[in-house]
């Protein structure tokens, strides 16, 4: 037996699989785009994986997703493979850490993660033999016992015992044969043992350079990036000079080869028996096909840059939900959709609880890439900006291209004011701003840098805060809206103009007192100025105790962005994962990051909170999740209130709330004799229950009331809480 890994430390959590739906608070989702697949394989269903998520068909192509947010261990995935003996899916990561999915529960290995005995531990290929996991790993092969969930032994494949880089294995007729960067290992294997001292070396497979096998029949192949050979011989069955072989899968029948061809074009290659080779799938169709499976007279092929097909008497990509590209642009929110411009390709998604949508054209017209997004208060229409002017689209139906001057300059961010008029950045040359007869156009002074203008938010008082480029502080722009003078100033760090933590400004958001909050690469200001071109405007910077000492908020932070939920609570985005501070930014109410928190990044590009729902995105430097908030937008007058769940089954242990209030509505439940029982207050317009009184008792199954006071100070009773069994 040879050295096995010490450190082998098993976690496990249930998982829950299901669609991805709004679920209750505190829970998480996850908005992964599945344009990339990398793997499927075929078990008790079709499993396909993306980097990022692995989706679970059902026998009608109905997805469910599998992914961090639902109870996996990481993000990152590299190799899928099913258990068929103990029905159960094996998944490992790029950082080396392994998963096992058995029904609900996921067992976590990450013993090759944290083993400090190699300093290597990238893992390159992944197959099952009987009750066995085989990890083929840059210093041997691990295997481990999938009965028991921990890792079994290491296999060394040479007679030095010495650590080498292993590429594939495979266990045919009695034979282990190992695929290494020292060429190919073989050695006996009697009885589920194998001994260190016997293995040999194929020495005639050491200038072709093998990575990987396939099995057919009990018939071992080998391949590379451009052939393919039936061991023992070393003639070639199979050559490619167009192309690059990505992956060999067998069926009983056939052996099928995902090739990759230059300039984004693919194909499928389908071998008999006689090894006569014909096209499955031309490049017409496929782009990077990395793996096919065969299943119920369909061919699974996925591909890396178009999504999974499906080829039986047809040919049709699967909808495997999310966004259909990465999410690089400027996101919007509104109380109806989330608007998430691309950036890095043409098109923009829209989201809402009907899902992910997205839009390469409207109306056969293109769309252009996208750089940022907002929705008129008047219409609901959304608003884009691009590279040479605006877009309008109305529905996702109509489209106007406008281009409000003939200057040239990159349109960036773009903002809808109190009075629903459209502003947007304009690079090279300041603002342009919607107005009754057009777009007039305001641009920066000339001893002003215009180059490289990005982010600006518009305040209660009609100013535009736009974030100064080359690490000069923040340009504020004065309408006559508000005030009498027009005009533009220049804050920088200087205490008597600006007082600014650093030049360096990152984020800037607008709270719903009408403070403007900055954030820099060295922590947060807060401004509450007047008319700019009479009154001083500096920055109020928090100081906070942490751990004993006083220090400034975020202090030697970066902070990338700023977000407001419906309590005016502040979301803070930095490199080190997102925090949720109180209204002053004085009190740290969470701290989410990768290690205590379905997050696929610390690094945090956007946050958006859906005012109705209290949800709050995250778009991460590795995609986007979300996680249902406590906070909601108030309301401005006290109706009727939105209790969930209700009815409530007597097992429930998790969040009662309340939504459709006002702000900080006091919330009382009685019982029916109208004893108190538990009050509240609402947290914007939501407020939370856990179901126990003010003792902690959990409170028995019936009926109970809420009662609610409003801004006025009236009490209305506006609901019921149902508690019982059957539901």
């Amino acid at each position: 037996m040879n050295r096995l890994i010490t450190i082998a430390f098993i976690f496990i959590c249930h998982i829950c699989i299901a669609q991805n739906k709004l679920g209750a608070i505190g829970s998480w989702r996850g908005h992964f785009d599945n344009h990339s697949i990398r793997q499927v394989i075929k078990g008790d269903a079709i499993y396909a994986a993306s980097p990022y998520q692995i989706i679970k068909l059902d026998g009608t192509n109905n997805p469910s997703w599998i992914d961090k947010t639902t109870g996996l261990s990481d993000i990152d995935i590299a190799y899928l493979a099913w258990d068929p003996i103990l029905k159960q899916l094996v998944i490992t990561y790029e950082n080396s850490n392994v998963d096992i999915l058995k029904e609900d529960q996921v067992y976590n290995i990450n013993a090759i993660e944290l083993s400090s005995l190699y300093t290597d531990h990238k893992i390159n290929g992944l197959s099952i033999y009987n009750n066995w996991g085989l990890l083929s790993t840059n210093f041997g092969v691990v295997v481990i016992d999938l009965l028991k969930h921990e890792i079994k032994d290491t296999w060394f494949p040479n007679n030095s015992q010495q650590p080498t880089i292993t590429y594939d294995v495979a266990i045919v007729n009695d034979s282990v044969f190992v695929a290494t960067n020292n060429g190919i290992w073989a050695c006996p294997f009697n009885n589920n043992w194998i001994q260190s001292n016997l293995w040999a070396h194929l020495t005639n497979y050491d200038a072709l350079y093998i990575k990987h096998f396939t099995q057919k029949n009990n018939t071992l192949f080998a391949y590379n990036s451009s052939s393919l050979y039936q061991i023992p011989n070393t003639s070639i069955i199979f050559k490619t000079t167009a192309g690059s072989i990505q992956k060999i899968d067998s069926t009983a029948n056939s052996l099928n080869i995902s090739i990759q061809y230059p300039n984004n074009k693919g194909a499928i290659i389908q071998l008999t028996n006689n090894f006569n080779p014909s096209s499955l799938i031309d490049s017409t169709i496929l782009a990077a096909p990395m793996q096919t499976v065969f299943d119920n007279s369909s061919y699974w092929i996925a591909d890396n840059a178009l999504g999974l097909l499906q080829k039986n008497n047809t040919t049709k990509w699967i909808d495997l939900g999310g966004p259909k590209a990465n999410i690089q642009g400027v996101a919007s929110i509104n109380e109806h959709n989330l608007l998430a411009p691309f950036n890095n390709v043409n098109g923009y998604a829209s989201f809402n609880e009907n899902g992910w949508n997205s839009y390469a054209q409207i109306a056969s017209r293109p769309v252009p890439t996208l750089y940022a997004s907002t929705v008129s208060k008047v219409d609901g229409s959304a608003w884009f900006t691009s590279k040479t002017g605006l877009l309008h689209i109305t529905n996702n139906t109509s489209i106007e291209a406008i281009q409000p001057n003939t200057i040239v300059g990159d349109y960036k961010c773009i903002q809808t004011d109190q009075n629903n008029s459209i502003w947007a950045i304009q690079d090279n040359q300041g603002i342009v701003r919607q107005t009754n007869s057009g777009w007039a156009n305001i641009p920066l002074p000339n001893n002003f840098t215009n180059k490289g203008l990005d982010q600006f938010v518009i305040n209660n008082q009609q100013q535009a805060w736009v974030i100064a480029p080359n690490k000069q502080g923040i340009y504020i722009y004065q309408s006559k809206d508000i005030f009498k003078t027009e005009v533009w100033n220049q804050l920088t760090t200087q205490a008597s103009n600006g007082n600014l933590p650093s030049n360096n400004v990152t984020s800037i958001a607008n709270d719903k007192t009408g403070s403007i909050w900055v954030g820099t690469d060295n922590g947060i200001g807060i401004f509450n100025c007047g008319d700019i071109s009479s009154e001083p405007c500096n920055a109020y910077l928090p100081i906070v105790n942490n751990n004993g000492f006083n220090g400034y908020l975020f202090q030697k932070e970066i902070i990338k962005t700023i977000a407001i939920d419906g309590a005016n609570r502040k979301w803070i985005g930095t490199n080190n994962g997102a925090w949720l501070l109180s209204a002053d930014g004085l009190e740290i109410i969470a701290h989410f990051t990768i290690s205590n928190s379905p997050l696929p990044s610390d690094t945090i590009l956007q946050i958006l909170i859906a005012p109705n729902t209290g949800e709050v995105f995250f778009n991460t430097s590795k995609q986007m999740v979300s996680f249902r908030g406590t906070a909601t937008q108030g309301n401005e007058t006290q109706n009727t209130i939105q209790i969930f769940p209700n009815p409530v089954p007597p097992s429930f242990n998790g969040i009662i709330a309340f939504r459709g209030l006002v702000d900080n509505a006091i919330v009382k439940i009685t019982d029916l004799t109208g004893k108190l029982l538990y009050q509240t207050n609402a947290i914007g317009g939501q407020a939370i229950w856990n179901g126990k009184t003010y003792e902690g008792h959990k409170v028995a199954t019936g009926i109970y009331l809420v009662f609610v006071r409003d801004l006025s100070g009236n009490e209305k009773g506006v609901g019921k809480i149902v508690i019982a069994d059957g539901y």
